[in-house]
Order: structure tokens, then C-alpha cells, then sequence
């Protein structure tokens, strides 16, 4: 039995994918799996369901998730896996061996790769921890304060160790491989100036200058007008590296 929350909120057994039913009761379980092997207050529940004032019945309809949510995890076989769903007073506890929740082995294999110390071990270390992910982290929640900051945690977990993998790349030389990653990711997420200073440096060393100052010259205007402000040190850093080892006519 596997937990996915780096992507939709899932069970998976060697049967199949077990049916969660609606988004109040995979919000439930997707809040329990944020805090495995830990009771979790019913008021925190509430608080995570409801964006606004929640009903008088609110604890009534926890309950009720709660209830469906342990027999269909005991219809799945949780019991043979270690997996429990208990009651403690007005708190509920899911126990389980946290290996099985993707966002738990995602964060043991980034743990254990070394970018700069040991390059060519901690790209497959990234590579499968990357590959964990199946889209934007706790996806079929409700769309609440709460969630949507838990799930903006992760999402920043997950772009460290994209910066991590380009950074062990360009440790073995491979700018490219370096750039492409970070491609894709500066294009997501535009504004992340730590994220547009690693690209422009890997654009660099493949020889490409103008799309790494480009890059600067965009990322500057998207500061301006989305945040008004100007680039920070991380950025303004990158772009008069590259000016400097231009005019010195080599590759930083």
C-alpha cells in the first residue's frame, strides 16, 4: 500500500487505486499523511476544510470522513502493512511506516544526495526522487489558506532539489543537462530569482551569452511590473558574473 501527495491525493494498492470518495475526505487524509505517526486535532481538521466560518455540523462531517476513511483503508488491506487509523479523544492519529508516503522517500533521497561532494552519485538520487512527483503537490484537496500553504512547502522542496540536480550536473561538467532543467523550471516559476541566476550561469557555460542575459533582462521587468521591485543580490550577482567573464573573453 503507497500514499501519493506529490501529485493527487491517491492509495495505491496491488490491487489498484483505492476510491477516496469526495474532496473533504481526501483532505482529511491528505492532512493526516502532513502529519504521520502524530495526532492531529479535530480543530485542525475543521480548520483545514473550511476557508470561511465552518458549519455547525462541521465535526459531525469529520467524523463521517474520518469513519469511511478507516474502513476503506482496512478493506485495502492497511492492517497487513502496519497501517492504522485511530480516534484519541477529540484527535485522530494515522499510524504507519512512513516509507510508504511519497513525500517521506522524496526527502530520504534528496537527504542522502551530495551535489558538489559526489556529483555523479546524487543525479540518480535526484532523478528518482524528482520522479516521485506526478503534478502540483496535494492536487484534489480543498482549496483552502491551509492547503494551498502546504502545498506551496512542498513545492518548494521540490524545486530545491531541481536546483540540486542542475547543480550536480554542472558539477560533472554537463551544462546542458544543467540548463534544460532548469528550463523548465524558471519557466514555471518566473519570479524564483535564485532559480533565473542558476539557469543564466548554466546558459553561460554552454556558450550561449545572449539567452543568459535575456533571461535576466525579462526576469527584471517581470519584478517590476508583477512586485515592483528590482533584481535582488542572487540575480543582479549572475548577470555581472557573466558581464565580467565576457569581457575578460572566457567562461566562468
Amino acid at each position: 500500500m503507497e500514499f501519493s501527495m506529490l501529485g493527487p491525493i491517491a492509495v495505491t494498492t496491488g490491487s489498484g487505486e483505492l476510491s477516496l470518495g469526495p474532496v473533504k475526505r481526501r483532505s482529511v487524509l491528505a492532512l493526516l499523511l502532513l502529519q504521520p505517526n502524530t495526532t492531529v486535532p479535530l480543530d485542525q481538521l475543521i480548520d483545514f476544510l473550511w476557508e470561511d466560518e465552518p458549519p455547525e455540523h462541521a465535526r459531525t462531517v469529520v467524523q463521517g470522513h474520518v469513519s469511511r476513511l478507516r474502513a476503506t483503508l482496512a478493506e485495502g488491506g492497511a492492517s497487513a502493512h502496519g497501517i492504522e487509523l485511530t480516534t484519541h479523544g477529540s484527535a485522530y492519529l494515522l499510524r504507519l511506516p512512513e516509507e510508504l508516503i511519497d513525500a517521506h522517500r522524496f526527502g530520504e533521497l534528496v537527504a542522502r544526495a551530495r551535489p558538489e561532494a559526489a556529483p555523479a552519485d546524487a543525479v540518480p538520487l535526484l532523478r528518482e526522487a524528482l520522479g516521485l512527483w506526478r503534478g502540483p503537490a496535494l492536487t484534489g484537496t480543498v482549496t483552502s489558506p491551509a492547503f494551498a500553504a502546504a502545498a506551496h512547502a512542498l513545492e518548494e522542496r521540490r524545486l530545491t532539489a531541481v536546483e540540486a540536480l542542475a547543480r550536480a550536473h554542472g558539477a560533472l561538467g554537463e551544462h546542458e543537462q544543467s540548463a534544460t532543467i532548469l528550463y523548465s523550471a524558471a519557466v514555471s516559476h518566473p519570479l524564483r530569482e535564485g532559480l533565473i541566476a542558476a539557469l543564466m550561469r548554466a546558459l553561460f557555460r554552454t556558450g550561449r551569452q545572449s539567452d543568459a542575459l535575456e533571461w535576466f533582462h525579462r526576469t527584471r521587468r517581470l519584478l517590476n511590473e508583477e512586485l515592483g521591485v528590482d533584481p535582488g543580490e542572487r540575480l543582479s550577482g549572475a548577470y555581472e558574473e557573466i558581464l565580467r567573464a565576457e569581457a575578460a573573453g572566457g567562461q566562468s
